[in-house]
């Protein structure tokens, strides 16, 4: 399995240095491993399994947008790029596994190599860009 299939632009040194830094958290089904509204201080890596992907409405009704989450896509990435609040609910579909790696030790790796963070951002934007494309095809589907 690719540790950062949604890391496509960064190199092998920058993988590397990711995967020292990360931290595996292992999730059972039906846990949640971000609520929507949850500060997010990480950049996470789907290692094992899938995640559910809902947004709470009228009255804490959960609702599916877009399809699961698998091995090798980004979680909570939005947030991490913004710095706001998580925007959906994340929810473990059988045994998960995400590596985390904290946004300190990203900022660290920004610092000490500055074009890591063109790699890095611009490997997030094509991972959004992926998911956008996949959750609009879920909500309109192209007519055959």
């Amino acid at each position: 399995m690719d540790f950062c299939a949604c890391l496509s632009k960064l190199t092998p040194a920058d993988l590397d240095a990711l995967r020292a830094r990360g931290e595996l958290h292992g999730f059972a089904t039906g846990d949640v491993v971000l609520s929507q509204g949850d500060n997010v201080d990480a950049l996470g890596i789907l290692q094992v399994g899938n995640l559910r992907v809902g947004r709470s409405y009228k009255q804490n009704i959960l609702a599916e947008f877009t399809g699961p989450l698998g091995p090798g896509n980004a979680v909570g990435e939005i947030s991490f790029l913004d710095n706001a609040c998580a925007s959906a609910t994340l929810i473990a579909d059988g045994d998960v596994k995400i590596v985390f790696v904290a946004r300190s030790d990203i900022d660290e790796m920004i610092d000490a190599d500055p074009s890591f963070a063109g790699r890095l951002y611009l490997s997030l934007f094509i991972e959004l860009a992926h998911k956008l494309r996949a959750t609009n095809q879920r909500v309109l589907p192209t007519e055959s």
